[in-house]
């Protein structure tokens, strides 16, 4: 017999999460990518573990999220994404997972955040699957 979970408050948590992410994502007031990734980097818990390329990588320095987020965005500069939705499944009472779905000069893509929310009280992504920007990048040829 499985044991029951509340899962209410991590739902509404990581819709909230996303949603608000998505508002910084997508705003025109940022005026270079350096200053929308310092935003978005603002999302993420002190330390993270993100597959892309095949390798799993745990970085515990906030201090690199930036220009890791910012290595993509620079990229695909001139570029307008979309975000064309999202969906968020709790997997526990402290954590989810989040689809979200973009579209750039017609192709479609996603990404897979990791969503915690700590004992402490802090919530954010604690990682996630980021091979959606390098296959992006490929079909744009960009890389």
């Amino acid at each position: 017999m499985a044991v029951k979970q509340y899962t209410a408050a991590v739902t509404a948590a990581a819709e909230a999460h996303i949603v608000s992410y998505v508002a910084d994502f997508t705003s025109p007031i940022f005026k270079s990518s350096i200053e929308r990734a310092t935003k978005m980097a603002t999302y993420y818990l002190p330390t993270i573990s993100f597959f892309a390329n095949g390798a799993i990588t745990q970085i515990s320095d906030p201090s690199l999220y930036v220009s890791l987020i910012s290595g993509p965005l620079d990229k695909l500069d001139g570029f307008s994404p979309k975000v064309t939705g999202h969906k968020v499944e709790a997997v526990g009472e402290n954590s989810a997972i989040i689809w979200l779905f973009f579209s750039i000069d017609g192709n479609e893509m996603s990404n897979v955040y990791f969503f915690r929310m700590m004992d402490d009280g802090t919530e954010g992504f604690e990682g996630g699957i980021f091979d959606g920007e390098m296959w992006m990048l490929k079909q744009l040829g960009k890389v």
